[in-house]
């Protein structure tokens, strides 16, 4: 099956969070199960939503899996073209999710059923997740379920079908600055809530800069980052602001620096003397596969490029910590989450013969 076919198939369901996850699902199950794979639904029992786990010849050794997410974001206002309708148009193909990632999707099934499956000596996982935009839940309850028989792991998402070695770790942190409120007139008396916060900004960006100094070359930006994105505090003109919430999150380069950086936040806190709350509301760590590896230099030799890393993170992050060897490799024109978001029909056919010479290599 043609992947563009496939692709106008899967850009008709809305899955923006996941609304309509039972019927994407049920036609990527519709759609493999008579190629001989054997479909396996991995249900959220608070959610009900489903992950979707497609395995063939797993009586062989099964070398490689192939991982997607089937959610997607919102189409804002600017959107001009339909979201939910694959428009053709000057060798661009638009659509909500054609590169983020329903097209690279589209590519590897389109792929896997170019084969005689049966002449495959090794097997073939597929997996297609929800929740990614969101949260990340639909992967990490998959993984907590489910043990993969697989060496390699290929997450789909849009590289320009450049292989992603590392993509970043992820922390996202949750402060209440609590101060003490009296009028405005007599400002002195009180304790300025959103002065804490701001304070404690300038500290943290200093603490920030002094990061650069270790660094990780497979990344774009090379050192750890901080992204200052919510501020909200007080309500009269006339009184001291007794409370403020700030919310930052962070990226890494290593494991375990994240959990580094957390501790010396709580010691930033400390030695300011003031009176707060704090919550760490998520916490991923990076994907880093070895540089010496041979999945890597595979993967290189099949695309023709070197690998790089991915200054974002993605669910790659997971099974890395679950132990599979993991990259990212997909087509795409770095149009994820932008309005009129389109692939290419040459990124979509590129894709295609990628995974083809992927599938080949590691499973005939």
């Amino acid at each position: 099956m043609k992947a563009q076919q496939v692709l106008d198939k899967l850009i008709q369901f809305n899955t923006v969070d996941d609304q309509d996850n039972g019927g994407i699902m049920k036609y990527l199950s519709d759609l493999l199960s008579p190629a001989g794979f054997k479909i396996q639904l991995v249900k959220n029992k608070i959610s009900h939503k489903l992950n979707l786990l497609a395995k063939y010849n797993q009586s062989k050794k099964t070398v490689l899996t192939f991982s997607g997410h089937t959610d997607t974001v919102p189409a804002t206002k600017a959107w001009t073209q339909e979201p939910f309708k694959l428009t053709p148009k000057n060798n661009k193909l638009y659509g909500l999710g054609t590169g983020d990632m329903k097209g690279p999707i589209a590519a590897f099934i389109s792929a896997v059923l170019s084969f005689d499956l049966k002449k495959l000596k090794k097997g073939l996982n597929l997996v297609f997740t929800y929740g990614e935009e969101k949260d990340l839940d639909g992967i990490q309850d998959f993984l907590k379920k489910v043990k993969l028989k697989t060496s390699l792991v290929i997450v789909g998402e849009d590289t320009g079908l450049i292989p992603v070695v590392a993509s970043k770790g992820a922390y996202a942190v949750r402060i209440e600055f609590k101060g003490k409120a009296v009028h405005g007139a007599e400002a002195n008396r009180g304790v300025n809530a959103i002065i804490l916060a701001q304070q404690f900004i300038d500290k943290l960006n200093q603490y920030f800069v002094t990061l650069q100094t270790t660094q990780n070359k497979i990344f774009e930006i090379p050192f750890a980052t901080l992204n200052i994105a919510k501020i909200m505090g007080g309500d009269l003109i006339n009184r001291v602001p007794d409370f403020c919430l700030l919310e930052f999150e962070y990226r890494t380069i290593k494991q375990r620096q994240g959990i580094k950086i957390y501790q010396d936040i709580l010691q930033i806190l400390r030695l300011m003397g003031c009176n707060f709350k704090i919550k760490l509301d998520l916490q991923i760590q990076p994907m880093i596969l070895a540089e010496k590896n041979k999945y890597i230099e595979a993967v290189a030799k099949i695309t023709g490029q070197l690998p790089i890393g991915l200054n974002g993170t993605c669910e790659g992050s997971f099974y890395n910590k679950y132990g599979y060897d993991c990259l990212v490799l997909g087509p795409g024109n770095n149009m994820a989450h932008q309005p009129d978001e389109y692939i290419s029909e040459e990124q979509l056919e590129q894709g295609v013969n990628i995974y083809q010479k992927v599938i080949k290599h590691f499973c005939q």
